[in-house]
């Protein structure tokens, strides 16, 4: 009787841990997920694309008119999580108007979606449910 009730208690303890470490659900996000833009462009002419986070502005890149572009946020950007994204022409465009999200708080894996409209200031920007 000594012998199973040793090899019960050996077995209960291998089911526990086995249990334990699935867990189920979702895995949540690595925290090296990074934060995406997607950036829209309904504008007339072609913009460029920044970001500013962590008492740092950064030029993602530029967008032609109609067309979307795909950003990454490098890891140094993110900072607190605050960021805020602004479209505006190039220098040499005769358009002084830009538009801007206004500060958003983002975590890694976030997905932004910034539409920008043929009038700027009327251009959104919202994070992926």
């Amino acid at each position: 009787m000594r012998h199973g009730s040793w090899v019960l208690t050996l077995l209960l303890l291998l089911v526990g841990s086995a249990c334990a470490r699935g867990g189920g659900g979702e895995a949540p996000e690595p925290s090296g997920s990074p934060v995406r833009v997607e950036v829209t462009n309904n504008y007339a002419l072609a913009l460029e694309i920044f970001v500013i986070g962590a008492g740092t502005t950064h030029r993602l890149g530029s967008v032609d008119p109609g067309m979307v572009g795909q950003f990454e946020i490098p890891q140094t950007i993110i900072g607190s999580g605050q960021l805020e994204f602004q479209a505006k022409p190039p220098p040499r465009s005769p358009a002084r108007e830009q538009a801007r999200s206004g500060p958003m708080l983002v975590a890694p894996g976030t997905i932004v979606d910034f539409v920008i409209t043929p009038r700027l200031f009327n251009s959104t920007a919202t994070v992926r449910p």
